[in-house]
């Protein structure tokens, strides 16, 4: 439970970086406090997720999204498309952070909590992530980019894939993103994450279909077919309104 994935710090800085965001992500930043965390998502405006982050703000009404390292250059090119018109500077302060108390790789996919990467940017919206039962989504707040494609699926129950654990004995782990197939070699989802517990055994979570949510049977990729033991998240799954 050592692999940690490195972590990047973008910075907003300025009078309207508050309001900026607030406009852009999924959380109230309006609520967000000196001392403070809030989770949230940035989607595209098909409501898809662009990257995650984890925002603190200092005295100085700075704010600071950390986020995996491999996501920065993406989240940085698509935070400063939408900034243009206001009083904001956007940073990649990685270099001067020092990343502390970092969850490992293992302990934040049994959280049932997936990273969004490089690889997985733009491929999810916020629920099939189940990111309503993270709390990273204010279904209170005004608008933001994105915002009517995930009020869509939550008041109208149209998420048909959310993320699930599963144990796979294998020893090599699949990358985020990769396809999944049932027995009878039919797409139902994609790798959200993978850790491994030790040389034969792995966990992930894995976005799938409902109809194809029990499947005991998976394919990974151009992998073989495994047999797949479903885990118990540690929160309920939001049902539909």
């Amino acid at each position: 439970m050592t692999n940690i994935s490195p972590r990047a710090f973008i910075q907003l800085s300025g009078p309207d970086s508050r309001k900026f965001l607030q406009g852009q992500v999924t959380c109230d930043m309006d609520s967000l406090t000196g001392g403070a965390t809030i989770n949230g998502a940035h989607c595209s405006p098909k409501g898809r997720i662009i990257f995650l982050f984890s925002a603190t703000v200092d005295s100085a009404e700075n704010i600071v999204l950390q986020m995996n390292k491999s996501i920065a250059a993406i989240a940085l090119a698509s935070l400063k498309k939408y900034a243009v018109f206001f009083k904001t500077q956007i940073s990649d302060i990685s270099d001067q952070q020092l990343t502390q108390n970092s969850q490992s790789n293992l302990e934040r996919l049994r959280a049932g909590s997936a990273e969004v990467v490089a690889e997985t940017s733009d491929l999810f919206i916020p629920q099939m992530l189940n990111l309503d039962a993270l709390g990273y989504i204010s279904f209170k707040k005004g608008c933001y980019t994105g915002q009517e494609i995930v009020a869509r699926a939550h008041y109208r129950g149209a998420v048909k894939r959310r993320m699930h654990h599963l144990q796979l004995q294998a020893g090599v782990l699949p990358s985020p993103g990769d396809s999944i197939q049932d027995s009878a070699g039919k797409a139902i989802g994609n790798i959200a994450s993978a850790a491994a517990v030790d040389d034969t055994t792995i966990e992930i979570l894995a976005v799938l279909a409902d109809k194809s949510a029990d499947a005991t049977e998976i394919q990974i990729g151009e992998g073989q077919l495994t047999t797949a033991k479903h885990l118990p998240l540690p929160y309920e799954i939001p049902a539909g309104p």
